[in-house]
């Protein structure tokens, strides 16, 4: 009787989060070009006209009025106490990244990376805070404070990657949409029924927003969407690692972290490979290019539609995978990960060689002064 009632309250909160989603992004598109929120064409940057860049304020709206229905229903309905007050931070430390997106997005290209990471830092110590008073109160053991620091890296790592993969119409939504949905299929339990339901109101808004997105792009993300979408999803899959850094276990619990990884595969794998070939080629990490591997796919004659379809692909790959992780012990998780980590890496290899055989020598590199954005 719980799960009915668990999956109409959260079937409700998808209906208005897509609904809202599709009601206002043609709102935000009007809005957006009468306030000159817009990115415009050039440089790197694949598109070809001026474009609206407040989807994710669309996306938020959404996503709050989904949040809303799923209290009041679930208040009403479920037996169990979901403690709804207990995101409270959560929510605080996302609107934060959301306004630091939002302000880069209207002075368009004029935020540095190091203001933009401060904001990032100040979102993730905004949800961090009550376990961090704790310590400063009360002191802590090195391993406790280890793990603060593992927290901050990870959510920072989480909100850039998928930064980093909102370069191409539809593709750092259609991933988030997947990771998402892995993440309801392992969030089954009573403890995990409240990021469930926040992951479909998720889904909900994200898939409202792409038929504006993909494959023709009518209004984009904006660095306040993706930080916004890449801030949820840390903390969502963050449930996923229970475990990690338990003192007692040979490998300080590291093998929980696989299946979360493995759901997240393309943007995290994405974002390590072009950091990795920036301290090769000694170039700032923070400033954007064409290397990514959506852009090795265009450049190797595939559509960027094509391109984008190629990498859901890989994403729902890797997200299987990650899922089947979940039930596997900690050597075939390993083995789980390692047999991922060496398909990408042979389908970056397959990559690069097309782009190659059809294009010649990648194209220099275009310096921006900011990650992301179509």
């Amino acid at each position: 009787m719980f799960q009915d009632e668990v999956l109409r309250v959260a079937a409700q909160g998808f209906a208005v989060a897509l609904t809202t989603a599709l009601v206002v992004m043609p709102l935000c598109m009007r809005l957006a070009r009468a306030w000159g929120i817009v990115d415009k064409p050039g440089g790197r940057k694949t598109h070809e006209i001026v474009t609206p860049l407040m989807g994710g304020v669309g996306v938020l709206i959404a996503a709050v009025m989904g949040f809303a229905v799923v209290v009041h229903q679930s208040d009403a309905l479920l037996d169990t106490d979901l403690r709804w007050g207990e995101i409270a931070f959560v929510a605080s430390g996302s609107l934060v990244l959301f306004a630091v997106g939002f302000i880069d997005d209207v002075f368009k290209d004029s935020m540095t990376f190091q203001p933009k990471l401060i904001g990032q830092v100040i979102g993730v110590g905004v949800l961090m805070w009550p376990h961090l008073s704790l310590l400063l109160e009360q002191g802590g053991s090195w391993d406790q404070w280890l793990y603060q620091l593992f927290f901050l890296g990870w959510f920072l790592t989480i909100v850039n990657s998928f930064n980093f993969s909102d370069n191409m119409n539809g593709l750092m939504s259609g991933l988030s949409v997947i990771a998402f949905s892995a993440a309801i299929l392992y969030l089954q339990t009573t403890a995990s029924v409240r990021s469930m339901m926040v992951a479909v109101i998720l889904v909900g808004a994200l898939l409202g927003f792409l038929p504006f997105n993909f494959p023709r792009s009518r209004i984009f993300l904006g660095d306040a969407g993706s930080m916004f979408i890449g801030f949820w999803m840390a903390r969502i899959q963050f449930d996923l690692i229970a475990g990690f850094m338990d003192v007692g276990l040979g490998d300080f619990g590291a093998h929980h972290l696989i299946p979360a990884v493995l759901i997240m595969g393309v943007p995290l794998f994405d974002a390590a490979y072009v950091v990795l070939m920036r301290f090769v080629e000694k170039r700032p990490v923070y400033l954007g290019d064409n290397h990514h591997l959506s852009h090795r796919l265009v450049r190797g004659g595939f559509t960027a539609a094509e391109a984008v379809l190629i990498l859901w692909g890989l994403g729902l790959i890797l997200a299987w995978i990650g899922i089947l992780a979940t039930q596997a012990t900690e050597p075939y998780r390993y083995g789980l990960f390692a047999a991922s980590f060496v398909f990408m890496i042979a389908v970056t290899h397959k990559i690069m060689s097309i782009e190659k055989t059809h294009h010649g020598h990648p194209s220099e590199v275009e310096s921006a002064p900011r990650e992301g954005g179509s």
